[in-house]
């Protein structure tokens, strides 16, 4: 009887320990987390869009600006650069050209740095109204701006000239062609006249001329001859396949032009660079038309 009882109470304080256990538990009931542990995405810095800043002179110079950025990488490695020197026995007719330029009211920017058609910084443009077009073997391109360089950045029978201009103009699927029109000092160039006495002269201001018509034709000698070339763009990101036409006429500016040009935007011209197995051509410039 007494073996009975004794289990009897080992089984009642089991029981009862099983009962605090349980209370226990329903005191602090385990709370189970079925939501999915989501990590917080790690969020980079922005980055610019902007490719490095380059120059002149010095250490952002056109002798460094293939390793500034990778995009520039051309303007080291590239073997269909420009300019180049041309040289006056050169090229054979090869190419037909026409030039179709109307007149514009101009929308002059003192450019530092501008990602546009050209990356054209440390220059003045010119962007101009729609219509003036130049044909290339029946491709048509359309002008879109022209800018300045000081000193010429072709060099003919390796003479540079106190300025060159580059009309730079686009066609429908995005080829670029310039016309470039290097300039020897004399005559006052009178229809450059309104351009420069209204010339921008801090970097980033842009000045609209609407009661100034430039009469574009004007600026590109009629029934010239002319050099042709496949290089690149003269700027980072030094891109090539661009259709050059170098004109072999020279127009004149007068010193006191040229000067008030350089004065502005300094020495902007990228060295010659090397020719490689390119040829060069020689063509005929049709009669330019006011529109």
């Amino acid at each position: 009887m007494k073996n009975k009882t004794k289990t009897l109470s080992i089984l009642s304080l089991f029981s009862f320990g099983l009962m605090i256990v349980a209370c226990d538990s329903a005191q602090e009931p385990e709370v189970v987390n079925d939501e999915p542990v989501v990590e917080e995405p790690t969020v980079e810095a922005p980055k610019s869009a902007r490719p490095a800043e380059w120059g002149y002179v010095g250490e952002d110079g056109p002798a460094a600006w293939g390793s500034l950025d990778p995009v520039y990488s051309l303007c080291g490695t590239g073997h269909s650069q420009s300019p180049i020197n041309l040289v006056n026995s050169e090229g054979a007719n090869d190419v037909s050209l026409d030039v179709n330029y109307g007149s514009t009211s101009l929308n002059m920017t003192f450019n530092e740095h501008v990602h546009d058609i050209v990356d054209n910084g440390h220059t003045i443009q010119m962007d101009v109204e729609p219509g003036s077009t130049f044909k290339i073997n029946n491709k048509v391109y359309e002008l879109k701006q022209f800018h300045f360089h000081t000193p010429s950045e072709h060099t003919v029978d390796g003479k540079h000239f106190p300025l060159e201009v580059h009309f730079v103009h686009q066609s429908e699927d995005g080829a670029l062609a310039v016309l470039s029109a290097l300039f020897k000092e004399g005559k006052e160039n009178v229809n450059f006249k309104p351009i420069i006495a209204n010339l921008p002269t801090e970097k980033g201001q842009t000045i609209q001329l609407e009661d100034v018509i430039s009469d574009l034709n004007l600026h590109v000698p009629a029934n010239s001859s002319a050099f042709t070339y496949t290089g690149s763009l003269t700027t980072p990101p030094c891109s090539e396949d661009v259709q050059w036409v170098v004109l072999k006429d020279h127009p004149t500016m007068s010193a006191a032009q040229i000067g008030a040009i350089s004065a502005i935007i300094g020495a902007n011209n990228r060295p010659v660079q090397g020719l490689y197995e390119r040829t060069i051509g020689s063509s005929h410039v049709g009669e330019t038309s006011a529109k």
